[in-house]
C-alpha cells in the first residue's frame, strides 16, 4: 500500500473513532434535587445544661439519632452549583451512674448510699443551608452554612423503686434559640437514584432558658452523619 494511502486511511480511522467521543455532551452539574436519610451522632453539653444533680452523677457526653433533609440546586455561579435546602437533626444521649461498691471488710456505713438519677439529653436543630457544590450529577462535594433554630433539653429521673424525692427541677431546656450551622460533605451516586454520602457540621447555639430562671449558656457542637441520598 502506498505511503500516501496509508496516511489517508489512518486519518479517516482517527476521525471515525474520535467522532463519538467529541459528540459526547459534558456531564450534567449536581442536582437537580436530593433527599437525605442519614444516621447522626453529636457531642452533648456539660453540666451547665442540666437540672441540679448530686455530685458524682454521670451525664451523657454523646448522642445518636438521625439527620433528614432535602436540597434543590437552582443555579450556577462560576464553577459551583448553588443549592438551597434544610436539614432536621435530632440526637439523644443517656447516662446512668453506677454507685461505688463498699470495700470488702470495711465497716458498715451509717448512712445509706446516695441514689443517682438517670440523665437524658436531647439536641434538636432545624438547619437551613445555602451550599456551594463541586462535581457532576454522578457525585459531588459541598460546603454550606445557614441560620436556623435549635434547642437542648435535659431531664433527670430517679431510678424506679427509690423512695427518695428530688427537690430540684427535673428538666431544663434552652427553649428554641438561634442556631448557626456550617460544614460540608459529599455524595456518590452508586445508581442514578441512590447515593451514599456523609456530612460533618458545627452547630453554634445562642444562650437561652425555659422561662424559670434556669438560663442556659451558648454552646457549639460538632455533628457527623452518614447514610443515603435519593433523587
Amino acid at each position: 500500500m502506498p505511503l500516501r494511502a496509508a496516511i489517508v486511511l489512518i486519518f479517516i480511522a482517527g476521525v471515525l473513532l474520535s467522532a463519538p467521543v467529541s459528540a459526547q455532551a459534558p456531564p450534567d452539574p449536581p442536582g437537580p434535587y436530593v433527599v437525605d436519610l442519614r444516621g447522626a451522632t453529636s457531642g452533648l453539653p456539660d453540666t451547665d445544661f442540666f437540672p441540679t444533680l448530686p455530685r458524682g452523677t454521670a451525664v451523657p457526653s454523646r448522642g445518636f439519632g438521625f439527620d433528614v433533609g432535602g436540597h434543590v440546586y437552582p443555579l450556577t455561579i462560576g464553577g459551583a452549583r448553588v443549592g438551597l435546602g434544610v436539614d432536621l437533626v435530632r440526637v439523644r444521649g443517656t447516662a446512668s451512674t453506677v454507685p461505688t461498691a463498699p470495700v470488702a471488710g470495711s465497716p458498715t456505713p451509717t448512712t445509706p448510699a446516695p441514689v443517682f438519677p438517670d440523665v437524658v439529653s436531647v439536641f434538636t436543630t432545624v438547619a437551613p443551608q445555602v451550599s456551594f457544590n463541586f462535581g457532576t450529577v454522578d457525585g459531588w462535594s459541598y460546603l454550606s452554612a445557614g441560620v436556623g433554630r435549635g434547642s437542648i433539653e435535659t431531664q433527670s429521673t430517679l431510678p424506679a423503686g427509690t423512695d427518695q424525692v428530688s427537690t430540684a427541677p427535673a428538666t431544663r431546656s434552652s427553649g428554641s434559640v438561634m442556631s448557626i450551622n456550617y460544614g460540608g460533605g459529599a455524595r456518590w451516586f452508586l445508581r442514578h437514584h441512590v447515593a451514599v454520602g456523609f456530612d460533618v457540621r458545627f452547630h453554634r447555639l445562642s444562650a437561652g432558658g425555659n422561662g424559670t430562671g434556669l438560663a442556659t449558656p451558648g454552646a457549639k457542637f460538632f455533628a457527623a452523619s452518614v447514610g443515603l441520598s435519593l433523587r
